[in-house]
C-alpha cells in the first residue's frame, strides 16, 4: 500500500502532496486537471520509464516521492539487494532532469531503475482506460489463466514444463553442432591431424624459447667470451705477477704486523677472506673456460629450433609458451569430431527421452490449464451477471499448438453477449463497454490470487453508465477488499463507493496553470462533487439530492446487514477458497 505521494514540477503539477489510505480512493475532476499525471507519477515509482517531456515547462528537475507500507516480501527484496528497511515504511524517490537524465533512490540509497523495478515488481498494477483492448490480444489470455490457476509457481506444472523444454532446446543445439556437411567435417579432421602431428613433432616446451635465445647469444659470442675469460684469468692467477700472489703476499705482511700490533688482526682477516673468495672465483673462471662452446653446428641447431618455434607461433597466432596447450586443444577437437557419430547417437537418445518427458509435462500443464479455465469461466460469468450481463457467456478455449517455452496450448477467451449467439473471440464480439466489464470481472476474480498491493484504475469504467455504473462501482469496491485501489472516474455512481475521495482541480496562478488536490472529507463536500458530476457546472438541488441518494445507497450496500452485501461477501469468500 502507498501511504503518501508527493509530486513536484511534473506536467501541470507544480507541487502536490497526497495522503492515501486503504480501501478505495477515488479521484475526480475535469479532463486535463492532472488526475492521470498522478498515476504517471506512481508508475515512475514502480520503475516505469522516465521522459524529460514529463517535466513541467521551465523547470530544471521534477521529483516524485512515495512512501509505501513495508510488507514481508518487500522486506525480503530489500535485504537481497543490500537495501536497509526504515521502520514500517519504504521511501521511493525518482527525479527527472531537463537533460533527460534521471535518478532513483530507495530508502535514501541511490539505485538503478533496473533495481527499482526488481524491488517494486508486481506490487502495483496500473490499468488504463484502454486496457480492455489488451483482452483482444490472445497472447495475454494464457498468462491470465496461468495466473488464476497458480500455474506460475516455481514448482508448478509450467515451471516443470519449461525446465524440460530448456533441456530439450539445449540438446537440439548440441545435435546441431554435431551436424554439418560431411565433406567439411572430413576436411577439418585431416587439417587437425596435420596440425597435431606438426606440434607433436616439434614438442615445444614452456620456457624453451628464452633458454634457446640465451644459448644462441652465448654460441654467437663464444670467441669473444673465451678471449675475455682468458684475459681475466691471466690477471687473476696465470701471469708471473697476478692478483692472487699479490693478495697472498699482502696477507703475509699483515700477519707479521699483527704480531707487533694486535689491532691489525681485523684487517688481516678481511684480506685472508678476500683471498679465499678470489681463489674460488679463479676456479669458477677456469670451469667457465672449459664450457665455452665454439661448435658452429650447435649454433645452427639452436637457430633452426628457434625459427621452427617462432614459425609455429605465428601460424597459430599465440606465443611459443602456449604451443603445448594449443596441441591439447586441437587434440580435443579432433577427438570430438572423430567421435561425432557416437556423440550424435548419444544426443539423439537423450533427445528421444526428453521428447517423451516434454509430452508428459505438456499434458499435465494442459490439464491444469483446462481445470483453471473451467473455474475461471464460472467465476467471470458470475461477475458478469452482477455487471448486468447475466445472459452473456464467457468461455475459455484451449487448442493444441506447437510447443513453445510456455506450453503446447493456445488459449482464447470467447464471448457471446446474447443468448443463442455462438461464442466468438472477444475482439470480434465485445463492444468497448462490454470489454471493459469483462476486464473488470477478470480483475475481480484474480484479486484474491494476485500479490498486487496497489491497483490503479484509470477510467476503466469507460463505456458504461446508468444502473450498470453502480454495479461497476460495487465491483471496484469489492476489489478494494483485497488491496488498495486508486480509481480515476467520471461516473458519480462509482465515486459514491469511495472510502476516500480526492478532487483534482486546475487553476491559474501567476499566469500558469497548476493542479491542486482537495480531500473531500465531509458528506456535503462529496455530495457537491457528485452533484457536479451529475449535472455539470451548475449544481441544482435535485442533483445534490440525487448525489446524497447515491452515497447513501453505496453505504447501505457496504452494511453487513444488507442482503446484497452478504451476497458479495459470500462471493468474495468463494473466490478466495477456489
Amino acid at each position: 500500500m502507498i501511504r503518501t505521494l508527493r509530486v513536484r514540477n511534473f506536467g501541470v503539477i507544480e507541487e502536490i502532496e497526497v495522503e492515501l489510505g486503504a480501501g478505495l480512493t477515488v479521484m475526480t475532476g475535469e479532463t486535463g486537471a492532472g488526475k492521470s499525471m498522478l498515476l504517471d507519477a506512481l508508475m515512475l515509482l514502480a520503475g516505469g520509464r522516465a521522459d524529460s517531456g514529463m517535466l513541467r515547462a521551465g523547470c530544471e528537475e521534477a521529483s516524485i516521492e512515495g512512501v509505501f507500507a513495508l510488507s514481508p516480501e518487500l522486506s525480503t527484496r530489500l535485504d537481497e539487494r543490500g537495501l536497509e528497511a526504515a521502520g514500517d515504511d519504504v521511501l521511493v524517490r525518482r527525479t527527472i532532469s531537463a537533460q533527460g537524465r534521471g535518478k532513483a533512490w530507495v530508502n535514501g540509497c541511490l539505485v538503478t531503475v533496473s533495481v527499482l523495478q526488481q524491488v517494486m515488481r508486481g506490487f502495483v498494477d496500473i490499468a488504463g482506460q484502454l486496457e480492455h483492448a489488451s483482452l483482444y490480444d490472445e497472447d495475454n489470455h494464457r498468462a491470465l489463466v496461468d495466473r488464476f490457476g497458480g500455474l506460475e509457481a516455481d514448482a508448478g506444472p509450467r515451471a516443470r514444463y519449461q525446465t524440460c523444454f530448456e533441456q530439450r532446446r539445449h540438446a537440439l543445439g548440441r545435435l546441431a553442432e554435431l551436424g554439418g556437411d560431411e565433406r567439411e567435417v572430413r576436411s577439418r579432421v585431416e587439417y587437425l591431424r596435420f596440425q597435431v602431428k606438426e606440434l607433436e613433432g616439434a614438442t615445444p616446451k614452456p620456457g624453451e624459447e628464452v633458454s634457446l635465445e640465451n644459448e644462441r647469444r652465448r654460441l654467437a659470442s663464444a670467441s669473444r667470451l673465451q678471449a675475455l675469460a682468458t684475459a681475466a684469468d691471466d690477471l687473476l692467477a696465470s701471469r708471473d705477477v697476478n692478483a692472487s700472489d699479490l693478495l697472498r703476499e699482502a696477507g703475509q705482511r699483515l700477519g707479521e704486523m699483527e704480531k707487533l700490533d694486535p689491532t691489525v688482526a681485523a684487517v688481516r682477516e678481511r684480506v685472508v677472506a678476500s683471498l679465499a673468495e678470489l681463489d674460488e672465483g679463479c676456479r669458477a673462471l677456469t670451469r667457465y673456460l672449459g664450457q665455452v662452446d665454439l661448435d658452429p653446428s650447435r649454433l645452427r641447431d639452436v637457430e633452426e629450433r628457434l625459427d621452427l618455434l617462432k614459425t609455429l607461433s605465428r601460424k597459430h597466432g599465440i606465443s611459443v609458451d602456449e604451443l603445448s596447450g594449443r596441441r591439447e586443444a586441437l587434440m580435443a577437437e579432433l577427438d570430438h569430431l572423430e567421435r561425432r557419430a557416437e556423440l550424435r547417437s548419444a544426443v539423439e537418445r537423450e533427445l528421444a527421452t526428453l521428447d517423451d518427458a516434454l509430452a508428459r509435462e505438456a499434458a499435465v500443464l494442459t490439464k491444469a490449464r483446462r481445470e483453471a479455465g473451467t473455474l475461471l469461466e464460472r467465476k467471470v460469468s458470475d461477475a458478469l451477471a452482477r455487471l448486468a450481463l447475466k445472459n452473456a457467456r464467457f468461455s475459455v478455449e484451449l487448442l493444441p499448438a506447437a510447443p513453445t517455452s510456455l506450453g503446447a496450448d493456445q488459449v482464447r477467451f470467447l464471448f457471446a453477449p446474447n443468448p443463442g449467439e455462438p461464442a466468438r473471440p472477444l475482439a470480434r464480439t465485445a463492444s468497448g463497454g462490454e470489454a471493459s466489464r469483462v476486464m473488470l470481472a477478470i480483475k475481480s476474480v484474480l484479486a484474491a490470487t494476485e500479490r498486487v498491493t496497489v491497483s490503479v484504475l484509470d477510467e476503466v469504467d469507460t463505456g458504461v453508465g446508468g444502473a450498470v455504473a453502480d454495479v461497476v462501482g460495487r465491483l471496484i469496491k469489492d476489489l478494494s477488499a483485497h488491496r488498495q485501489v486508486l480509481c480515476i472516474t467520471h461516473l458519480p455512481q462509482v465515486a459514491a463507493h469511495a472510502s476516500r475521495h480526492l478532487r483534482i482541480e486546475k487553476h491559474l496562478s501567476g499566469g500558469r496553470v497548476q493542479s491542486t488536490v482537495e480531500v473531500l472529507g465531509t458528506l456535503d463536500a462529496r455530495s457537491d462533487e457528485l452533484a457536479r458530476m451529475l449535472s455539470g457546472v451548475e449544481v441544482s438541488k435535485e442533483a445534490r439530492a440525487a448525489a446524497q441518494v447515491l452515497i447513501a445507497g453505496a453505504a447501505r450496500a457496504e452494511s453487513p446487514r444488507s442482503p446484497r452485501r452478504k451476497r458479495d461477501v459470500r462471493v468474495a469468500r468463494e473466490r478466495r477458497t477456489a
